[in-house]
């Protein structure tokens, strides 16, 4: 009982962070930003802790210990952990000072991942996940790569206050980088992305007792 309390205090707060942060980037009218990956990707973790925390309210914990379920959430945080790095590694350096420090930004790109995956390593059990598990998660990157191209490319729909446009990302720019340096970028997320998703997958292998 303690520890459900516990679970659902940190849901809570999961949540509380992903609507403050969702709404300062949002608002007023902004649904453009719906195009990049960090709103997407926290929103997929606001639905799911939403969710989350129904389960732990209503006290089901068969749906909190099924197999399934527990590998949706470690994708789910792979996705939102993915969102940390990519910034950090990439856009941070191109931020001017008066971008990075804003609520939103906090929010959304170091608060609500640092909470997620923090959440996961804290109350999920081990040895519930399968070696190709991470490649696995990668299918919620990807479909939000070939829906970027998509947009950018065949659609061609501008993004407002965007030097990239109608890119969402400057890695992801072809007309600017050529096609060889975007398939770099690519590639080097994916396997940055990997890197993490195995990462996680070795902190949850139940060690052997001798």
């Amino acid at each position: 009982m303690k520890e459900r309390r516990v679970r659902l205090i940190s849901s809570i707060i999961i949540i509380l962070v992903e609507l403050v942060g969702l709404y300062f980037q949002i608002y007023p009218n902004k649904w453009y930003m719906f195009t990049y990956y960090t709103v997407l990707s926290n929103l997929i973790v606001l639905g799911f802790f939403a969710y989350n925390a129904y389960i732990l309210y209503r006290g089901d914990e068969k749906v909190l210990d099924n197999r399934t379920y527990t590998r949706i959430k470690a994708g789910v945080s792979a996705t939102i952990l993915m969102t940390f790095f990519t910034f950090t590694l990439l856009l941070l350096p191109r931020q001017k000072p008066e971008e990075i420090w804003t609520i939103k930004n906090f929010a959304l790109h170091f608060i609500a991942p640092i909470l997620a995956i923090s959440d996961w390593y804290i109350f999920d059990k081990k040895a519930l996940y399968r070696k190709f598990e991470p490649f696995i998660w990668t299918i919620i990157p990807l479909i939000y790569l070939v829906y970027s191209l998509i947009r950018a490319l065949v659609f061609n729909i501008p993004i407002p206050d965007n030097e990239e446009s109608p890119f969402p990302y400057f890695f992801l720019n072809i007309y600017n980088l050529g096609l060889t340096k975007v398939i770099y970028y690519c590639l080097l997320i994916l396997v940055i992305f990997l890197f993490l998703g195995y990462l996680m997958y070795l902190l949850k292998i139940e060690k052997r007792r001798k």
